[in-house]
């Protein structure tokens, strides 16, 4: 049995660098990156707006992934922060334009 109120072990330290990971854990899927601190962010994999896997998309330098579909970008909290698209990317964002987002701990070297 599985609780989802609890910690589980995602992935190794080592296995997340400049690239997304893909994860599948709860029977759903994962996305874990580090943001511009270096600090381990795991967000559903899904992309809000055509539901690409965010695995496949890239880290940014700024600290977010993008989607490889339309390049939308999400920071550690799950927030869109630039529809390149839009007429004024960084502007203009729908509070709703968002991805869930979960907290993680990097112990013993596991995320």
């Amino acid at each position: 049995m599985l609780l989802t109120n609890v910690w589980y072990i995602a992935e190794a330290s080592e296995n997340v660098t400049d690239k997304p990971v893909k994860v599948t854990m709860l029977g759903r899927e994962f996305v874990l990156f580090r943001d511009g601190a270096g600090k381990a962010v795991c967000l559903s994999n899904t992309c809000c707006h055509r539901g690409a896997s965010l695995a496949q998309g890239k880290c940014q330098p700024d600290g977010t992934v993008s989607c490889p579909f339309h390049g939308w970008r999400y920071d550690a909290s799950g927030r869109c922060t630039l529809i390149p698209s839009a007429a004024d990317p960084g502007a203009g964002i729908p509070a709703n334009a968002r991805v869930d987002s979960y907290p993680t701990q990097e112990r013993h070297g596991y995320i």
